[in-house]
């Protein structure tokens, strides 16, 4: 899933950088603009990738 590793990083890093509502506007908007289903897509940003 790249789209949604692309926007955990780019909430990680917005959360980095004191932007704590950036961060949930990000996560927010990948769960609903995502290639699954809202649940489909919470699940898969919030499992870590072992593939990196």
């Amino acid at each position: 899933m790249g789209f949604l590793n692309d926007r955990k990083d780019d909430a990680k890093a917005a959360a980095a950088d004191g932007r704590p509502g950036d961060a949930a506007d990000i996560v927010i908007h990948a769960l609903l603009e995502g290639p699954g289903n809202i649940v489909d897509n919470l699940m898969d940003m919030s499992s870590d990738d072992k593939s990196k």
